[in-house]
């Protein structure tokens, strides 16, 4: 028993524990399946395993090792003359063989650092411990080439061209030949996949390319993207380069070249998450663009500004109070308390013009920053605090103005849960990436169940649900009606367009992107959460859809008991009926039963919504408490103006 175990939690070199996994990482199959010169090899190995008896670092030091073992068993009897004879003058035959991995390594790294916590370092390594991951290894692929292939063309068509590392002027290299890139280990090719390469040879139309020992070929059309007139203008020899394999790959055996296309790897940095809604099961998770670059997991470890993703929760707090989503808000410029409490900050849409009377859906739905903040201050910034508590934002907030926007830091992982929570009509899960652990001879250690707790009412989560349907419908977030499927969503995006948003949910799964940079800069230009991270969410949303049925496709989310349906105009919010004068801005629009609106649209005024929004006032009563358009309000609107001006003349200053 006590050599049984030393066998298997001994260390062999390449994060190998035990002669079984020894035996795998090495020669690529069973313990039961050794030679005598493998066993005696890895027997040997114990003494030194990382360095003086590696047989990858130190081949000639192993096989001697290796043959001095051999020598003790022919003298000790174990082997006859002949059989150490064959053993002896066999080459080691050693090569990496890792298991091909579905991918997941900021998944399984969360979970291995959960693992150590939880257990300690030694159990981690040596207990022998099973774990059983909620990650669905089809969507983690899917989650991975959302991330990649989203980074990538987000990066090559809209941030430009820029000049890669060179190995052998970094120091990497003395010679391009020689150069090899960690990603090469036990790399395998694949249709359509990114890898890397280093270019040995650059000419006006060609260039020759190394990728792991293989060479390929770029073409000048190959870099349309970069706009350059000759492959010199952008390559040189040692250059280090991301590129693409094509589609199909030539023949081991065949003489035609590999022709590949040239990418580029982008600086800026992704992270997706997706959970089942009705447990909490995370079933993929990406960290950032590459593992091997930056381990770092921006969709746990971040606190982030999601912007105007935050809303959901200033608009659940104000349905949970009464409003319903055909209230009206005047969307203008008024005055709030700063953190010093003077009333100095005055909140500006996007679009840099305010909308005038607007209904709460219709602000919500293409994303109204001064409505947000005036709803905020009418239900109280405390209660909006408590209510993303209660859904599972667990980092610190505070019940400032810009609150409502967004500004504060929150975590992708809280964020797609308390959407999730949306989904669920109230009823938040607790995220969970590990469902069992077991000992060595499959004893349950733990078990992990999901846990859904109900923190607003179904009527009230349905109201906001509804309202982040038309979000895609008929808002921000138009590109996913591509999708074909009932989703609910919101864009965020915040100040210089530093960090950008989507998180949306299926009746059965929440999906959060986020893109952005480590440090806090601008992704590019007009990159919001629409531009930038809407179209990672369609790429995985796509992949996640055609893994359903027709049923579980079509499926919608539930009404709950209590809800009514009302037609009513998107802009005034008043019931619609024949006489209305326009009857193309209809909505079908969810109550309470007993909230839906006595008032027809037949006595709006008609064109209202198309004046600018001072000319809106005299129609509108505020609601008590409101906070309206005022001289100082408009003041300090054209004072932030004209240093957003400013602001944009010194940054263009800096650029040139």
């Amino acid at each position: 028993q006590i050599i049984s175990m030393y066998a298997n939690q001994i260390y062999l070199g390449h994060g190998a524990y035990g002669i079984e996994a020894a035996t795998q990482v090495y020669f690529g199959k069973p313990a039961a399946e050794l030679e005598l010169q493998e066993a005696a090899m890895l027997a040997g190995m114990i003494q030194n395993p990382e360095r003086l008896h590696n047989p990858v670092k130190n081949p000639e030091g192993t096989r001697n090792r290796r043959n001095h073992v051999l020598g003790k068993m022919l003298e000790l009897g174990f082997v006859d003359q002949e059989a150490y004879e064959v053993a002896v003058n066999t080459d080691l035959g050693v090569s990496i063989h890792r298991e091909r991995k579905v991918g997941g390594d900021y998944f399984l790294e969360h979970v291995r650092k959960t693992i150590e916590q939880r257990y300690g370092t030694d159990a981690l390594y040596t207990a022998g411990l099973q774990v059983d991951v909620t990650m669905d290894p089809v969507l983690q692929r899917a989650a991975e080439r959302a991330v990649r292939e989203g980074l990538v063309e987000l990066d090559t068509t809209r941030l430009g061209y820029r000049k890669p590392t060179n190995v052998v002027a970094s120091g990497q290299a003395t010679d391009p030949l020689l150069f090899e890139h960690p990603s090469w280990d036990g790399l395998i090719f694949e249709p359509s996949s990114m890898v890397k390469a280093v270019a040995l040879e650059v000419g006006r139309s060609t260039a020759r390319l190394n990728i792991a020992g293989s060479e390929a070929i770029l073409k000048l059309g190959d870099a349309s993207w970069t706009r350059a007139s000759s492959l010199r203008k952008i390559l040189k020899e040692g250059d280090l380069v991301l590129v693409r394999l094509p589609e199909v790959l030539p023949e081991a055996d065949s003489e035609e070249e590999l022709r590949v296309e040239l990418l580029q790897e982008p600086e800026i940095e992704s992270a997706i998450l997706a959970m089942d809604n009705r447990t909490g099961a995370v079933l993929a998770m990406v960290g950032g663009f590459d593992f091997e670059r930056s381990e770092f997991n921006r969709a746990i470890q971040s606190k982030l500004q999601c912007g105007s993703a935050f809303k959901p929760f200033v608009y659940l707090t104000a349905f949970e109070r009464g409003f319903t989503p055909a209230d009206t808000v005047f969307d203008g410029p008024a005055l709030f308390p700063d953190g010093t409490g003077e009333l100095t900050y005055c909140p500006r849409n996007y679009y840099g013009k305010y909308f005038g009377v607007t209904t709460l859906r219709r602000a919500l739905e293409l994303s109204f920053n001064a409505s947000a903040v005036k709803l905020q201050d009418m239900v109280g910034g405390q209660a909006v605090v408590e209510t993303a508590k209660a859904m599972g934002i667990t980092t610190p907030l505070r019940p400032y103005p810009s609150l409502a926007l967004g500004t504060l830091g929150v975590r992708l992982v809280d964020v797609v849960r308390a959407y999730a929570g949306f989904a669920n009509l109230g009823e938040v899960p607790t995220p969970y990436f590990i469902s069992e652990v077991r000992d060595r001879d499959g004893r349950s250690q733990e078990q992990f169940y999901p846990t859904l707790e109900r923190r607003t009412s179904a009527a009230a989560g349905y109201l906001l649900l509804h309202v982040l349907e038309g979000v895609i419908e008929r808002g921000t977030a138009q590109k996913a009606k591509v999708l074909h499927a009932h989703l609910a969503g919101k864009t965020g995006t915040t100040d210089d367009y530093s960090d950008a948003w989507f998180v949306g949910s299926s009746p059965r799964i929440t999906v959060g992107v986020w893109v952005g940079r480590d440090k806090k800069a601008p992704i590019g230009r007009r990159m919001t959460g629409a531009a930038a991270a809407l179209p990672i969410w369609i790429r995985f949303m796509e992949a996640y859809l055609e893994t359903l049925d027709e049923a579980a496709r079509a499926e919608r989310f539930p009404v709950p008991a209590g809800v009514v349906f009302s037609a009513v105009d998107w802009y005034s919010g008043h019931l619609v009926v024949p006489a209305c004068a326009d009857q193309s801005r209809i909505v079908l629009e969810a109550f309470l039963d007993g909230t839906e609106p006595q008032v027809s649209c037949e006595g709006d005024t008609p064109g209202l919504s198309e004046m600018p929004w001072p000319f809106q006032q005299a129609y509108y009563t505020p609601r008590v408490g409101e906070p309206m358009p005022d001289p100082l309000a408009l003041a300090r609107a054209d004072e932030r103006v004209e240093e957003e001006k400013e602001e944009a003349k010194a940054k263009a200053r800096k650029g040139r």
